[in-house]
């Protein structure tokens, strides 16, 4: 099986700064690969170690994606390449955008049968790109998917967890999957895996990037600060609990 790991770079939001006017400065931010892909980079590992191939793929821009720290943490964590799509002039802030960039991508790399995406990205989380590279390359697309393993030649069983009911559905290849950060725990690199990362190939696409945006963010704000309030209640057992709900409701939560 070939297994192709979509997985963003994003600012770490542990080192975000928010300014006095809400604002938030990037400035100085180190970048790290999106929480949700690691369990995509997980999932593909695994089902690769059941015979078959894990290309990583990437798409940002030279800061983010030029850093060789960046490159071999994405390999890492099990893939055998890494393939980068690098533009400066595009931010990707555009879940459609950044869905057309991957799928020309993808189609660049070649044959495949499975593409795995992470639900969402750590700084956007728009749950969409998954779906949308779906449409785009004429597969099945599933996500929010919780479990994931081979039914047979060229076809996966997979597992959704909705809110009050499990699905299982056999999908046939090739297919984009986005998995929910429910499926596994991602594993932490041993040494020999990071020492082995350095040797892998990364290669550069020549790509025109997803074109133009179909939306543009025009502020982007964090919440406004409220004072911390105390509120002292009485009482044991259930009516601490019923204070404590009236509170609430008193205060319109």
């Amino acid at each position: 099986m070939k297994i192709i790991v979509c997985c963003k770079v994003v600012p770490n939001e542990e080192e975000i700064q928010v300014l006095s006017s809400r604002e938030l400065s990037f400035a100085g931010t180190p970048w790290k690969i999106s929480q949700y892909d690691l369990n995509a980079l997980e999932s593909g590992k695994q089902l690769a170690a059941g015979g078959g191939s894990l290309t990583a793929l990437s798409i940002g821009s030279e800061a983010a994606l030029g850093s060789s720290k960046i490159q071999k943490d994405i390999l890492s964590r099990g893939a055998d390449e890494l393939k980068l799509v690098m533009d400066d002039g595009k931010p990707f802030q555009d879940s459609l955008q950044t869905a057309k960039a991957i799928a020309e991508a993808v189609g660049t790399i070649g044959q495949y049968d499975l593409v795995l995406c992470g639900m969402g990205s750590s700084d956007l989380y728009f749950q969409e790109v998954g779906v949308q590279v779906g449409e785009l390359l004429g597969v099945p697309s599933l996500n929010n998917v919780t479990g994931i393993k081979p039914a047979g030649e060229g076809v996966l069983e997979v597992e959704r967890t909705l809110e009050d009911e499990v699905e299982v559905l056999e999908v046939p290849l090739p297919a984009v999957l986005s998995v929910s950060s429910e499926i596994n725990t991602p594993s932490v690199p041993a040494m020999r895996d990071i020492m082995r990362a350095g040797k892998k190939p990364v290669d550069k696409l020549d790509c025109q990037g997803g074109g133009e945006p179909s939306l543009r963010i025009l502020q982007q704000l964090a919440p406004q600060q409220q004072e911390r309030r105390k509120e002292l209640v009485e009482g044991d057992g259930e009516e601490a609990v019923d204070a404590l709900v009236r509170f609430l409701k008193k205060e319109g939560f």
